[in-house]
């Protein structure tokens, strides 16, 4: 088979056909990465990384910080922002979401006068510069473009209104549950769709349903109420869209199916995520992305172990393509270096089709 360009093995994976290649990706990438392999520019990390997608970053703030760095990549300083990965967050964001030295502590929307509080502007321009990711797609014009956002409508309600308040509202006022996702629904497409206009390729939603073991809500009440916003958010995207979840999501992937989502990312295998039963269940419905293990594999220095993983993951769920590889949850700060990129290089030396 001819070698693709990375966009062109990303899009035929998406088209349900077989690439050269199993496709590269990662979901989230901790700064030190950046600092350490890309000297501060993002998009020379993922092309040392060797991804095969280029994530487009969406904007948000906590009090007049932003979440996300600056994308060096020789941008001009009138488009360079201030604040960090997190880093500075010490406050309440704007969709209620409390922060303490930029780990999340809890929710501050609480009542019908919160939720008028707490809705966050479009902004757009601002979330997503368009002149980055023009800049972007002249000098990586060769790599398929995602929208990797973390602000789906389920978690975002949860971690603004703080998990145990959700869970208490949730049995006592589920009306009001049902009003915050709503409005994060409706918000996330119109954020999503300016995105997509600027030449994202396909959206991965990032919206963390579940434990390990188990899910939030139970399976049945996630299909009654949570799944009719998905529909609504691939019906009205004008592009693919993936999900992202941490934790036990098996049980939910059929609803997923159902309303059109087109991937699934993460797989956690910690969290009891088989991914040869998902690849035998669901492999010719769903584009599978993940399943190598960041909570231990990823965070030692055995580099055999490594190849170990990716071989596992490779022999899964390569078969017939509809795969994409990459960590199950994210490259975190505790993930080390060297074993995520020998995993990507070695995933590129087997998984040729």
């Amino acid at each position: 088979m001819a070698m693709m360009t990375s966009r062109e093995r990303v899009l035929k994976v998406i088209e349900g056909k077989i690439p050269d290649r199993v496709p590269l990706y990662a979901f989230s990438i901790d700064p030190k990465f950046v600092k350490e392999l890309g000297n501060g520019d993002p998009f020379k990390t993922f092309d040392l990384l060797g991804l095969d997608s280029f994530p487009i970053r969406v904007q948000c703030w906590c009090q007049g910080i932003p979440l996300l760095a600056s994308l060096r990549m020789d941008i001009p300083k009138d488009m360079m922002t201030g604040g960090g990965a997190f880093g500075g967050w010490h406050g309440i964001d704007e969709f209620g979401r409390i922060w303490e030295r930029g780990s999340y502590i809890g929710g501050d929307l609480k009542t019908e006068e919160d939720l008028e509080k707490y809705i966050p502007p479009l902004r757009l321009e601002e979330r997503t510069d368009p002149r980055i990711v023009k800049l972007m797609k002249e000098k990586y014009e060769d790599k398929a473009r995602c929208l990797n956002f973390h602000s789906g409508p389920f978690g975002l309600t949860i971690e603004s209104m703080g998990f145990e308040n959700f869970f208490l509202t949730f049995h006592d006022n589920l009306d009001f549950v049902l009003e915050v996702i709503k409005r994060r629904t409706e918000w996330f497409i119109k954020v999503s769709n300016y995105v997509i206009e600027l030449g994202a390729d396909y959206v991965v939603m990032g919206d963390d349903v579940a434990y390990k073991g188990k899910t939030f809500i139970s399976p049945q009440k996630f299909d009654e109420l949570i799944i009719p916003f998905y529909k609504k958010i691939v019906d009205e995207l004008k592009a693919p869209v993936f999900w992202h979840s941490d934790g036990y999501i098996t049980p939910l992937l059929e609803g997923a199916i159902k309303v059109g989502i087109k991937g699934v990312q993460a797989l956690e295998p910690t969290a009891g995520v088989d991914l040869g039963e998902v690849k035998k269940n669901y492999g010719d419905k769903l584009v599978l992305v993940g399943n190598v293990d960041c909570v231990y594999v990823l965070c030692q220095t055995d580099l055999e172990l490594v190849r170990k993983e990716v071989r596992r993951c490779m022999d899964q769920a390569k078969e017939g393509g509809g795969y994409m590889l990459s960590e199950s949850n994210s490259l975190h700060a505790g993930c080390n270096i060297e074993a995520v990129l020998e995993m990507y290089r070695y995933a590129k030396e087997i998984g040729q089709y």
